[in-house]
C-alpha cells in the first residue's frame, strides 16, 4: 500500500480556495463553517494518482459525497492489483476447492475410483 503524506492546514485552505469551495463530486458549494469536507484524490494514489504538493489531483469533497466514492475506489484498486498479478503470471490459489473440481487435484472415474489429475 502506498503511504500518503499529511496535508497541512494551509494546504487544505489552498485546495479549498483554488476550487472555489465546490465539491468536485456533486458540484455544490461547501459551507466550510457548517459542513465537514475532505481533501479527495480524484485519481487514487494506488491507481497512479499524483500526491505532490500543489497537485491538481487533490480537490475538496463533502464527507457524504467522499465516502461512497472511496468505497468504489477500493474495488477499482483491488481489480487493478488482480489484473497486475494476472499480467505477471501470478495465479490466484483457491483456499478451499470444491471436492471433485479441477482445483481439488482429484477426479472420479466412471468406475467410482478416485485418482489424482
Amino acid at each position: 500500500m502506498t503511504r500518503r503524506r499529511n496535508i497541512s492546514a494551509s494546504e487544505r485552505a489552498t485546495i479549498f480556495f483554488s476550487n472555489k469551495g465546490q465539491c468536485h463530486i456533486c458540484g455544490y458549494g461547501i459551507d466550510a463553517s457548517r459542513e465537514r469536507w475532505d481533501a479527495d484524490h480524484v485519481i487514487p494514489i494506488e491507481l497512479g494518482g499524483d500526491d505532490t504538493k500543489g497537485s491538481d489531483n487533490i480537490k475538496p469533497a463533502h464527507k457524504a459525497c467522499h465516502a461512497p466514492k472511496t468505497a468504489t475506489d477500493v474495488g477499482h484498486i483491488a481489480k487493478g492489483k488482480r489484473m497486475k498479478q494476472r499480467g505477471l503470471g501470478i495465479k490466484r490459489t483457491v483456499r478451499n476447492p470444491m471436492p471433485g473440481s479441477r482445483a481439488s487435484g482429484l477426479k472420479k472415474r466412471l468406475d467410482g475410483t478416485v485418482v489424482k489429475r
